[in-house]
């Protein structure tokens, strides 16, 4: 193999470089027309980022995102309502290969809550999900 070929192979790619990032995707509607509380939703956060944490524990992205504590990237996410929540959980799923999250779903109302994202390096496919389910920043 030429050391350029070997170069080529070795250098990080643009995906490479974008840090990792778990994305956490809470309904709103639960705050406004449900009337849940700040608390309640926060805990529903910890909860669907807790589980898909354990659950990606041995993915590479999770390890290195468990690795640097320090510098630990989350972002969330607000989308209207529960048919957008379950829209988003079923294109991550069917995406090749597909996207690891975890659709927290309250006990024993069974209701989803929140859907959090394993470490990712915001590939294109995972904004174009949150895009087309109609995901935005978290407004207070």
């Amino acid at each position: 193999m030429s050391s350029a070929t070997e170069s080529a192979l070795s250098a990080p790619t643009k995906a490479d470089q974008q840090p990792l990032v778990m994305q956490i995707v809470v309904r709103r509607d639960l705050l406004d027309a449900e009337g849940w509380g700040v608390g309640p939703l926060m805990a529903q956060a910890a909860h669907a980022t807790a589980a898909v944490l354990h659950e990606t524990r041995e993915r590479p992205e999770t390890q290195a995102y468990l690795d640097d504590l320090k510098n630990m990237r989350k972002v969330v996410l607000q989308t209207p309502d529960q048919a957008s929540i379950e829209r988003l959980a079923g294109m991550l799923s069917s995406s090749e290969p597909p996207v690891p999250y975890h659709l927290w779903v309250e006990q024993p109302e069974n209701v989803p809550t929140c859907l959090a994202l394993a470490p990712n390096r915001r590939e294109s496919k995972i904004k174009k999900a949150l895009d087309k389910t109609g995901c935005r920043l978290w407004k207070s």
